[in-house]
C-alpha cells in the first residue's frame, strides 16, 4: 500500500527531488527556539534593498581575462578589449552584451577580493553559509539566506506563500544544499533544479485539481490512521506543517507562472543553458512578489563547476573554455539585470533594479599565468566581484590590482585588509536592513553563532566584518 504523501504526490522521493526542499530532512536536524539573539555593537544597517540575488560563478572565473581586464603574454590577440571606465576595460568578445547595455551603467566591480579558500568544496561551502568550514559544527551552521529567511520573518504578508529564501540549482553543485542548521525548519530554502522543474510544473492544465484530491485523501487516511504520527513522534506537527506548506506553494497561480516562459526569454537568457534558465527564475520569483526576498543562484552543472578551466582555457575546440563560458554569464546576468530595471518594484516610482542587490562572485581567483596546458590554476591574493541595484553607486571601479593581477595595490575600501567573501554576506545583511554583527547565544553546541564571523577560524590575523559600504557611496 501506498503511503499517505505518496497519494498526495505520487512519489515522495520524486517530489522532494522536484522541490529540491530541505525542510523535511532539517525537520530531524538540531533546532533552536527561540533564538536569543545579541548585537555586539552599535551599527546603522543602510536598508537600501528589498530583496537580494546571489549569483555564484562555480568554478573560479579568473580576473585578468573577465572583470578585471589585463593584457598579457598571454591574452588571446581576438578579446576586443573596451575601455569602460578609467583603468577598467572588458573583453567585448567575452561580454558583447553587457558593454553594450544601457544596465552597464549600474553595476560596480570589487577588484580587491582576496579568498580564504583554495579548494572548489571548502570555497563552495563558504559561499553557502559565509564561513570556513568546521567540521565539529557543520551540522548546525545554516546557509546566510536561513539567517535572512529568519530575519525577514516579521515582514511576511496574510498573501505570501513563497519562501523568503529560494535557490535555483544549488542541489547540482560541489557542496550540495547545506540547510537551515540550528534554525527552525520554516527558514530552509527551497531549491529548484532546472533539469527538472519546468517539465514538472509548466503546462500541466489538470494539476490543481488532482492535486486537490490527492491532498483530501492524505487527510483522510491521516484521520483514520495514527501509524505515521506514531513514527514521526514529537516532530508530526512540523512535518504537517511542512506539507501544509508544500501545498499552498503548488496551488498558489503565481507558482505554475514562474515556468512559464516565452521564446522572446528563451533567446534574451540563453534558455538552453543552466544559467540562463537560473537567471530567468530568478526573474520571475522577484517578479511574482510571492514572499521570496532573496534567491540564490549558479551556473554550476554539477562538479567543481563551469570555470574550473586548468587546462585550454582559451580553446575553442573544446566545450567548456572561456568565450562559451562568459558568453553564457553575459547573456543570462546582463538579460537579468536589464528585466529588473525595467519592471516596476515595489515602492511607487522604483524599479525592481532599485530595490534588488545583486552580487556576482567566484570563489576564489585563478593565477595570473598560465601554466603548461594553457590553463590557470587556483590563485587567492586577487579576484573581482560584480555588484548592482539595491543602493549600489552604479560605475564604482573600487580596489586596484597591478599589471597581471598577482598583487593588490589598493583595497578599495576603508580598511587595509582586503575584503573577503564574509564582507560580502555582511554588506548583504546590511542592505537588506539587517544588523550583521548579531549573535546566536543559544546554539546545541553552546558555541556562539555569528552572523559574521569576527575571529575567522583557522586564521590569526582580523577580519573585519564591516559590509563594504563603499559600494553605496
Amino acid at each position: 500500500m501506498k503511503t499517505d504523501l505518496e497519494y498526495l504526490f505520487s512519489n515522495r522521493r520524486e517530489m522532494l527531488r522536484w522541490l529540491g526542499l530541505t525542510a523535511a530532512g532539517a525537520i530531524a536536524g538540531p533546532m533552536v527556539q527561540p533564538l536569543k539573539l545579541q548585537g555586539q555593537r552599535k551599527v546603522n544597517p543602510l536598508g537600501t534593498a528589498r530583496n537580494a540575488i546571489m549569483v555564484k560563478l562555480s568554478g573560479a572565473q579568473c580576473p585578468a581575462d573577465t572583470w578585471d581586464f589585463k593584457e598579457t603574454r598571454y591574452t588571446p590577440p581576438d578579446l576586443q578589449p573596451r575601455t569602460i571606465a578609467a583603468d577598467f576595460q572588458l573583453s567585448e568578445t567575452l561580454y558583447p552584451r553587457l558593454v553594450k547595455s544601457k544596465v552597464l551603467q549600474r553595476i560596480s566591480f570589487l577588484r580587491s577580493m582576496h579568498a580564504r579558500e583554495l579548494v572548489h568544496f571548502t570555497g563552495h561551502y563558504h559561499l553557502h553559509t559565509g564561513r570556513a568550514l568546521n567540521p565539529g559544527v557543520a551540522k548546525e551552521i545554516p546557509d546566510f539566506g536561513t539567517v535572512i529567511a529568519s530575519e525577514l520573518e516579521s515582514q511576511r504578508r496574510d498573501s505570501d506563500t513563497f519562501p523568503t529564501y529560494m535557490s535555483t540549482n544549488l542541489v547540482r553543485t560541489r557542496t550540495g544544499i547545506v540547510g537551515p542548521g540550528f534554525f527552525p525548519a520554516r527558514f530552509t530554502g527551497l531549491d529548484l533544479d532546472t533539469s527538472i522543474v519546468f517539465n514538472v510544473f509548466g503546462g500541466k492544465q489538470d494539476a490543481d485539481a488532482d492535486l486537490v484530491r490527492r491532498w483530501e485523501r492524505l487527510h483522510r487516511l491521516s484521520e483514520v490512521s495514527s501509524a505515521d504520527a506514531a513514527a514521526l513522534g514529537d516532530k508530526v506537527a512540523d512535518y504537517a506543517a511542512y506539507y501544509d506548506y508544500s501545498y499552498r506553494i503548488l496551488r498558489d497561480p503565481r507558482w505554475a507562472k514562474l515556468f512559464q516562459i516565452t521564446d522572446e526569454d528563451k533567446q534574451r537568457y540563453s534558455f538552453e543553458n543552466p544559467f540562463g534558465q537560473c537567471s530567468l527564475l530568478a526573474r520571475n520569483i522577484l517578479k511574482a512578489d510571492a514572499g521570496c526576498r532573496f534567491v540564490f543562484i549558479t551556473n554550476s552543472t554539477g562538479g567543481n563547476g563551469p570555470f574550473d578551466h586548468h587546462a585550454f582555457i582559451y580553446d575553442r575546440t573544446k566545450p567548456s573554455n572561456h568565450y562559451v563560458e562568459c558568453n553564457r554569464i553575459d547573456q543570462g546576468l546582463t538579460a537579468l539585470l536589464e528585466d529588473l530595471q525595467s519592471l516596476p518594484g515595489h515602492a511607487p516610482g522604483k524599479s525592481l533594479l532599485d530595490e534588488t542587490l545583486v552580487i556576482a562572485v567566484s570563489e576564489f581567483g585563478r593565477m595570473p599565468y598560465m601554466n603548461s596546458a594553457a590553463g590557470r590554476d587556483h590563485y587567492a591574493k586577487t579576484f573581482t566581484a560584480m555588484a548592482a541595484g539595491g543602493g549600489v553607486k552604479g560605475g564604482r571601479i573600487l580596489g586596484k590590482t597591478n599589471a597581471d593581477c598577482s598583487e593588490c595595490v589598493e583595497t578599495g575600501w576603508n580598511h587595509k585588509q582586503q575584503p573577503v567573501f564574509d564582507n560580502l554576506v555582511a554588506t548583504f545583511y546590511s542592505a537588506l536592513g539587517i544588523d550583521w554583527t548579531k549573535k546566536v547565544k543559544n546554539t546545541p553546541s553552546g558555541r556562539d553563532y555569528e552572523y559574521v564571523q569576527s575571529a575567522p577560524l583557522g586564521e590569526a590575523n582580523f577580519i573585519p566584518t564591516d559590509p563594504v559600504n563603499e559600494l553605496f557611496v
